[in-house]
């Protein structure tokens, strides 16, 4: 098969950087203390090996820089004079010492750590297609995601001290909010009243699969799969110098979870949790004009 004007391939390698830092919200504690030199020896019940505690308090300030590289092949395509539009990626990316942030709910404070390293790969397909009605078109989308810890996270460790049974390691699990299918469908009609005057009706499915809200454990809350309906009527000029729009957000009123972590003032082995949620329905009424 052979490139052509309505038949195109592509393929792409990338590499990106992010730095690492200080993490701020760890400032106000304990650890800055820790780190300066003398104040460790003065608590030998607390601290009976001062520079272990210094390089632990250093690490907990310290994230590390974030590096990401792969690529993607795919291919764009239309038939029908261009009625019918398809647009399909294969993608694989990896992610060393990716940075996340977790909220610790018993020092009420949320940490920046590094991820050892984070895989995702998947595909997705986009289309569109002009019918033969007079101002109708579909379009929609399907896309598949994998993306799961690859390398040693500890993304929560309650007694400071690395490498005991304590420990949360997060190797093997998928990351938050990377539903692995999801997908749109939709519609857009416009329809002529007269030479002045336009309908417009859109509406639009979406779907995600199950997914992680947080990044701390295995427990982690996990979203169950959901679909959300939005949609619109407007009446306005064909040539777009002004509009009325009824417009409807998430119309079935689907809530779903977006992040969970610690509540504030966690108390050691508590297991509340705070869920922030989606907006629910919403409507709105829009009027737009050009000059």
């Amino acid at each position: 098969m052979r490139p052509t004007p309505d038949l195109n391939f592509y393929a792409s390698y990338k590499t990106g950087f992010k730095s690492g830092g200080v993490d701020n919200s760890s400032l106000p504690t304990a650890s800055i203390q820790l780190v300066v030199p003398g104040f460790a020896e003065q608590y030998p019940g607390l601290y009976p090996d001062p520079e272990a505690a210094r390089a632990a308090a250093l690490s907990s300030l310290i994230y590390d820089s974030e590096t990401a590289k792969g690529g993607e092949i795919g291919a764009k395509a239309m038939f029908g004079n261009g009625a019918f539009r398809i647009n399909t990626a294969a993608f694989y990316f990896v992610f060393d010492d990716l940075q996340v942030q977790n909220f610790d709910g018993a020092a009420v404070r949320f940490l920046t750590i590094n991820a050892g390293e984070l895989t995702t790969k998947g595909f997705d397909v986009d289309w569109s297609w002009r019918t033969p009605v007079e101002g109708l078109s579909f379009s929609g989308a399907l896309g598949y995601t994998d993306a799961k810890f690859t390398d040693t996270f500890i993304s929560q460790d309650p007694d400071g001290i690395p490498g005991n049974a304590d420990d949360v390691d997060l190797d093997g699990r998928r990351a938050a909010r990377a539903p692995k299918w999801s997908g749109n469908l939709a519609f857009d009609w416009t329809v002529p009243v007269s030479d002045t005057l336009e309908f417009g009706l859109n509406g639009n499915a979406a779907y995600s699969s199950s997914y992680y809200a947080g990044n701390n454990n295995f427990t982690d809350y996990i979203q169950d799969d959901y679909v959300t309906l939005d949609g619109a009527v407007s009446i306005g000029a064909p040539d777009g110098k002004w509009k009325f729009s009824l417009i409807g957000v998430n119309l079935t009123n689907e809530i779903w979870a977006n992040t969970v972590g610690d509540r504030p003032f966690l108390p050691a082995g508590g297991d509340d949790r705070v869920v922030t949620q989606n907006r629910g329905r919403q409507l709105f009424v829009e009027a737009a004009f050009k000059f």
